[in-house]
Formats: structure tokens, C-alpha cells, sequence
């Protein structure tokens, strides 16, 4: 029987099931493109939606102003937000025939594809097509998310932008210390973005420390600590045109943050604590007051909301992490790679647990980790194949089938909810 996964084959054969894989997943993507296309109407109105497109015209007449007309500035308090999204919707809404939450709709649509399509590139990088494929299936049969791209113009952008800024630090891992222009451009552009878009784009930064700890000690064992300071401060050097890329792009989306320095680290006080008069939503079977979630919360929904496959592979690659940190003959860079994978995945969840912010809305807030949980899901998914093909060639076929009836039950339940995916509970919690 012909194996199916991609390191213990011969070459011809491996060239064809990578290539089968990427097709597939290209497939995929043109797939969802289309349904996209002919669904984002169904989509009615997402959280704040008129506000929204209010504070996208209070940009744009800024702008159009020449910064005369500040409205935008003092505005709710939108103007501690990043307006990329919405003054895009307004710009696209004056150049297509359709109505303002119409374009909406179809813009959130087309950034999401943006990232599943970067979730599969990055998938692929870290753990090879089977992983790409895997990752990006899981993300597409999510249905969280795959709602949130329709109707939810603030934490589904923010989504993508986190995960193409992942791709960027994967790739500076692969690099370090002499990143291509390329790699300096994502990472300065998706520095933009995220942080424009929300100020918890800076996590990524603390996801950077976290995961290339390991790469950091290898440098050290292996040049010194003088050399491997400098190695850093090369790195460091080489990014300096992206992060000031990255700074041009955070304030042409989020002016309000470069009028004074500060601004940003205003914006992160702000929202560290609950800003609006408490209300109650229900919880484990009774009404409670936002601000007094408890830390079981976002666990608890995420366990109830998300497919039953993404959360098995996804416990599965965190234990893989773990697990490889402790074997010496992986490369470190590999080890930064799946380090700071786990952590843009787990690493949100647990500050929420700890410093038990006001929590409402569901997961609506955290949307940004479930692409890491998809490339780290994935990722487990070619790691078990890659086993079995060594080990127990003859369990491949049962194992591809238990990971695509795994899919069928969100794919059914997608269906049915139609178009209220962002609502779904997996069948754990007996689906909604």
C-alpha cells in the first residue's frame, strides 16, 4: 500500500503527494473563494457594525481635510482602535455597486481567505504539506471563525494580521541572523497591521522572547556571548527599515496612536480595565456580572466551541512542543519555531485566566488564536502520519478517515447554522 506521508518514501513519490497536497489545498481555498462569494449576503450586521462605519468616515474626512476635521481622534472609543478595516470598506463601498454593510461583508470575506491562505503557507513551512493541508482544512471547518470572517470587522482582521506576522517571525527563525528583505517586509508590514488593528498585536513581541529562548542559548553554546550579541544586534539592525515600515502603517490605520508617544501605551492601560457599565451574561447555567467571569471561562468555551479534532491535534501539538524542547538532536530553530506557535496559541488564554479581565461576547475577543491552534493541529496531524508511516504503514487509511469524519461534524453543523456559524457549539457541549 502506498504510503501517504512525506519522510519515509522515496522521492518521486513524496514530490507527488506534496504536490497533491498543495493542490488540494489551493482547491480548498478557490472553494471557500467561491462560496464566499455567493453567501456574504446572507450575513447580516456584526457587533458595533454602524459604529464602525461611522468612525471610517470620521478617518476619511480627516484625511480628506488635510487633519483639519479631528473628529476621528476623540470619537466613542473607536479612536484607541485601529480604522484599517472600516476606512477600506468605506473606500471599496464608493468603487463597487454594492450597499456599505454589503462591501462589509464581502471585505471581512476576503481578509479571511487572506488568512487561511497564510495559515496554510505557514502550516507548511513549520511541519511540511500534510501539515499545510491538515491546518488549513481545520481553520476552513471552523466554525467560529469561519463566521467571525463574515460579520466581526475588529477581531477577524486582527486574526489575520496576528497570523501573518507568525508567518514573518517563522521565517526570521529560519533566517536568523540575516533575514531576506522579504522576511523584514512581513514582519514590518504585519507589525503594522497588528498592532494598528488592536494594541494586543504587541503579544506578538512577547511570543518573540518566549520562543526563540532556545535559539538564543544555542547561539550563545555555540559562539560565545560576545559573538552571539552581536549576531542579535544584527538581526536587530537588518529589521530597523521594517519596524519603521511597520510604525508608517500602524499610524495611517490608527492615527490616534502617533500623535504622542505615549498613545499606544494609553490604549493598553484603557483596555486593561473594564470600561463600560457592567452587565450580567449567562454562564455554567447562571446570569453573571461580565467583570466577575470566572478564569474557567475561555477554557470552558473554547473546549465547548471549537471541532473536536482541532482541540485533540491541538493538545497534541502542545505536548509535542513540550516534548521536543527536551530532545537534544532537534535543531533549536525548530524548537523557536513550535515554542512561539504554542505560545501565540495558549499563551492569551492563560493571561486571561490569570489576570481575569471583564470577559463577554463569547470568544469573540481571542479569535486570534485559533490559527495557531489550526497550524499547531495540523502540524500534530503530519507528525502522527509521518510516525504511522515509519511504524505502522497499514493505519494510515484509518487514520486519515478518523481525521475526516472529524471534519464532517462541523461541516455539518456549518451547514445547518448557515449563517450563523460564529454560534456553533462542537457536540461535546450537544451542538446547539
Amino acid at each position: 500500500m502506498s504510503s501517504i506521508t512525506t519522510s519515509s518514501i522515496d522521492l518521486p513519490l513524496r514530490r507527488s503527494v506534496e504536490r497533491t497536497c498543495d493542490d488540494l489545498a489551493m482547491l480548498m481555498l478557490a472553494v471557500v473563494g467561491v462560496i464566499a462569494s455567493l453567501t456574504f449576503r446572507d450575513y447580516g450586521l456584526g457587533w458595533d457594525d454602524y459604529t464602525h462605519a461611522e468612525y471610517a468616515e470620521l478617518l476619511l474626512r480627516m484625511y480628506g481635510s488635510g487633519f483639519k476635521d479631528t473628529g476621528a481622534l476623540s470619537f466613542a472609543n473607536l479612536y484607541m482602535y485601529g480604522g484599517g478595516f472600516d476606512m477600506a470598506a468605506a473606500l471599496l463601498h464608493k468603487i463597487i455597486p454594492l450597499e456599505l454593510f454589503e462591501t462589509r461583508r464581502l471585505l471581512g470575506a476576503a481578509v479571511g481567505l487572506i488568512g487561511l491562505a497564510v495559515t496554510w503557507r505557514l502550516a507548511r513551512r513549520v511541519g511540511g504539506p500534510i501539515a499545510g493541508l491538515a491546518a488549513l482544512l481545520l481553520l476552513v471547518l471552523c466554525p467560529t471563525f469561519y463566521g467571525h470572517m463574515f460579520m466581526n470587522p475588529k477581531d477577524a482582521p486582527f486574526a489575520v494580521a496576528m497570523v501573518i506576522l507568525m508567518l514573518g517571525l517563522v521565517r526570521l527563525a529560519e533566517e536568523y541572523p540575516h533575514p531576506s528583505p522579504r522576511t523584514v517586509l512581513i514582519v514590518g508590514l504585519a507589525v503594522g497591521l497588528s498592532i494598528g488593528s488592536r494594541i494586543l498585536g504587541g503579544l506578538a513581541l512577547v511570543y518573540a522572547l518566549i520562543g526563540f529562548v532556545p535559539l538564543l542559548l544555542e547561539e550563545i553554546h555555540v559562539y560565545g556571548r560576545r559573538q552571539a550579541a552581536r549576531r542579535l544586534l544584527h538581526l536587530l539592525y537588518l529589521l530597523m527599515p521594517g519596524l519603521i515600515l511597520g510604525y508608517l502603517v500602524m499610524g495611517l490605520i490608527w492615527p490616534w496612536s502617533i500623535m504622542e508617544p505615549e498613545n499606544p501605551l494609553l490604549a493598553l492601560t484603557y483596555f486593561s480595565h473594564f470600561f463600560e457599565k457592567p452587565w450580567k451574561e449567562m454562564f455554567d447555567g447562571a446570569l453573571v456580572s461580565v467583570p466577575d467571569m470566572p478564569w474557567s471561562y475561555l477554557p470552558t468555551l473554547f473546549a465547548l466551541q471549537l471541532p473536536e479534532v482541532l482541540l485533540g491535534l491541538c493538545i497534541a501539538g502542545v505536548i509535542g512542543t513540550l516534548v521536543s524542547l527536551r530532545r537534544p538532536e532537534l535543531a533549536a530553530r525548530l524548537k523557536t519555531i513550535l515554542l512561539m506557535l504554542t505560545a501565540a496559541a495558549t499563551l492569551p488564554l492563560v493571561i486571561a485566566m490569570v489576570k481575569r479581565p471583564a470577559l463577554y461576547n463569547g470568544i469573540r475577543h481571542f479569535i486570534f488564536v485559533i490559527p495557531p491552534i489550526a497550524v499547531l493541529a495540523g502540524t500534530a496531524f503530519s507528525w502522527g502520519m509521518n510516525w504511522l508511516g515509519e511504524n505502522r504503514r497499514s493505519w494510515q487509511p484509518a487514520a486519515v478517515a478518523m481525521f475526516a469524519f472529524g471534519l464532517l461534524l462541523p461541516l455539518a453543523e456549518m451547514i445547518r447554522l448557515h449563517p450563523y456559524q460564529y454560534t456553533h457549539f462542537n457536540y461535546i457541549a450537544g451542538t446547539v
